[in-house]
């Protein structure tokens, strides 16, 4: 069941699919995000399930319009922050929430209270159970997606005996990309 708030997030974030064309899928995206959010909180009772949902549908805000000049992680964690203090959302809860949203790539800060941990492993695991890879190998950028797999595969560590787990879509996705990669580069 979700919270009044993470109802009102999710909210922000469809009227904010439907202002901008999808081009990165993050409807797809959340849909996943959400299902790893249920088994996770399952697997791990102590985790706060209303703050991953937060990050959920707030993660990937800042994507549209896209700043050149600016991670969209920084500007999705600015307009959560904005959210979070209108809704008067509980002080210790923002913070693990704003974690959540600006450390989930692992790329320059990261992740240290526990659902800022399991939200970057949710991000990159709900790689591995949806459609990217194979759009970014169908827009020409094969090799992009063969480095940002490696790169996901890598942060599913925080969860290790998950990641054993995942293994198998690992490779699978790695064999595919490969073959895809090596076919359209070949003279039919």
């Amino acid at each position: 069941m979700k919270s009044e708030i993470s109802l009102k997030a999710k909210e922000i974030f469809d009227k904010y699919i439907e202002k901008n064309e999808d081009i990165y899928n993050l409807k797809d995206h959340v849909i996943e995000l959400e299902k790893l959010a249920v088994k996770l909180t399952q697997k791990f009772p102590d985790l706060d399930k209303e703050i991953l949902l937060i990050a959920v549908y707030l993660h990937d805000i800042g994507y549209y319009p896209l700043n050149p000049n600016e991670d969209h992680a920084v500007t999705s964690e600015r307009i959560a922050r904005k959210f979070l203090e209108n809704k008067k959302y509980s002080k210790e809860k923002s913070e693990k929430a704003l974690q959540a949203i600006r450390s989930h790539r692992c790329k320059d800060i990261l992740p240290e209270v526990p659902e800022a941990k399991a939200f970057a492993f949710m991000d990159s695991a709900s790689h591995l159970t949806d459609k990217m890879y194979l759009e970014m190998v169908k827009q020409g950028k094969g090799k992009n997606a063969l480095e940002k797999l490696e790169r996901d595969y890598r942060d599913l560590s925080i969860f290790p005996e998950i990641k054993k787990e995942m293994g198998l879509l690992y490779l699978s996705w790695k064999s595919l990309i490969i073959n895809l990669i090596n076919f359209e580069e070949s003279k039919l």
